[in-house]
């Protein structure tokens, strides 16, 4: 019976120097381009007067403007903190909203899942409001 050698199959081919190189300079391209344009549209959009209107031992209502200076209609990703006097984290919510091309507006937002009910006479003491980004994560 004769021998016979086979080729190895799939055959497997190294990729060529350039092409990884190629591919590193593509990858690095895109985040530098992810965080340029999440810096220029954080300067697009400026959050102002941020307070709590009414709140309850299960809810707290959370206002803000929003203002959008680009020329196109926008959806923002934001992150609303509350903390009570000692900076212990009574709630947080995280949410889409749409704002038009250059307008501001003034938007609320009900927060009726608390991490634990107000105390009684117990009021939130802060609110935070944050940007979030594509990608931000790792950027910082």
């Amino acid at each position: 019976m004769p021998i016979v050698d086979r080729l190895e199959y799939p055959k497997k081919y190294k990729l060529k120097s350039q092409l990884l190189i190629l591919i590193v300079i593509v990858a690095l391209a895109s985040l530098l381009w992810l965080k340029l344009s999440n810096d220029a549209r954080a300067k697009r959009i400026i959050i102002h007067s941020v307070g709590y209107s009414h709140y309850d031992r299960n809810f707290i209502h959370a206002h803000y403007d929003i203002e959008n200076k680009g020329k196109k209609t926008e959806d923002v990703d934001l992150l609303i903190k509350v903390f009570d006097a000692k900076n212990e984290e009574i709630a947080s919510i995280f949410f889409r909203t749409r704002i038009k091309a250059k307008t501001r507006e003034f938007q609320g937002k009900y927060i009726d899942k608390l991490n634990r009910p107000l105390a009684k006479g117990e009021k939130p003491h802060r609110l935070t409001i944050q940007l979030r980004q594509r990608g931000a994560s790792w950027m910082k």
